[in-house]
């Protein structure tokens, strides 16, 4: 199976590392990144074909993965459509950009397929859900996916909320892990000491809540002790409405990602 990765960035690039890092050869990725620069630092970094022209490097892919900006996919199809495989598989990781809208852009008889993952990916660790017109078969862009962390199968209507869940989500950990790194360096500790600890108590308790059959609600019962230091630290979040913060916030990345259907 022959992979193209169009676009890059952040995201494409933890995909990347993440698929190479799970055995997929090499030689089976070509990927397209700008300026030229930039490619060859990923060639050199990675070992795999980084060019930038993006149909050369679909032409012999069975499965291509767009991770261009939401404003970029619709001309990038466009431009590679007359080099595609007939039965080539195009995936879209931007956010926001129907299926409608690819499969228009492409030539008849090319599977569209959106997926949404994360940067988590860098650590195959990531949370991908996928959505496709109904009857395709996904066996393959599954088992791509899953080679960099768990993949679930959406309905379309669901993936702006799965971009603010899934795709955003880990920015609010990161949001948390630097406002606890934060309050421990005012507390007076050292700063790569206060990194160090936030980082392994966010990775241990996600491995717990992982492994537990308890939910989230469950685990915080067992641990907030009545008259306890965790008792009092949930009363001053609930005191300032997080939950209601948390709910806007996905709320909020819902709807930018219904906005970006019309750009």
């Amino acid at each position: 199976m022959d992979i193209a990765l169009l676009g890059v960035g952040h995201l494409g690039e933890a995909v990347l590392a993440g698929l190479i890092d799970s055995g997929l050869p090499p030689a089976q990725i070509w990927a397209t990144a700008l300026p030229a620069e930039r490619a060859a630092e990923l060639a050199d970094t990675y070992g795999i074909e980084v060019g930038t022209d993006n149909p050369s490097a679909v032409a012999e892919a069975d499965i291509v993965l767009v991770a261009v900006p939401p404003v970029a996919v619709g001309p990038l199809l466009s431009a590679i459509g007359p080099s595609l495989e007939p039965d080539a598989i195009v995936v879209s990781l931007a956010a926001g950009v129907p299926l409608a809208k690819l499969t228009d852009r492409l030539p008849k008889g090319i599977t569209a397929v959106r997926a949404m993952t994360n940067i988590a990916a860098r650590a195959r660790q990531a949370a991908t859900a996928l959505a496709a017109p109904e009857g395709t078969d996904l066996t393959e862009v599954e088992d791509l996916f899953d080679r960099i962390g768990v993949t679930v199968i959406a309905e379309e209507s669901m993936m702006d909320l799965i971009t603010a869940v899934g795709g955003s989500g880990p920015a609010f950990l990161y949001y948390l892990a630097d406002a606890m790194t934060n309050a421990a360096v005012d507390g007076g500790m050292e700063p790569v000491a206060a990194r160090v600890l936030v980082d392994q108590m966010l990775v241990g308790a996600c491995l717990h809540l992982q492994d537990s059959d308890a939910g989230p609600s469950a685990l915080l019962e067992q641990i907030a002790t009545p008259g306890g230091t965790t008792e009092a630290a949930l009363a001053s979040l609930d005191a300032s409405n997080v939950d209601d913060a948390i709910r806007a916030a996905v709320a909020a990345a819902t709807g930018r990602g219904g906005e970006l259907h019309e750009s």
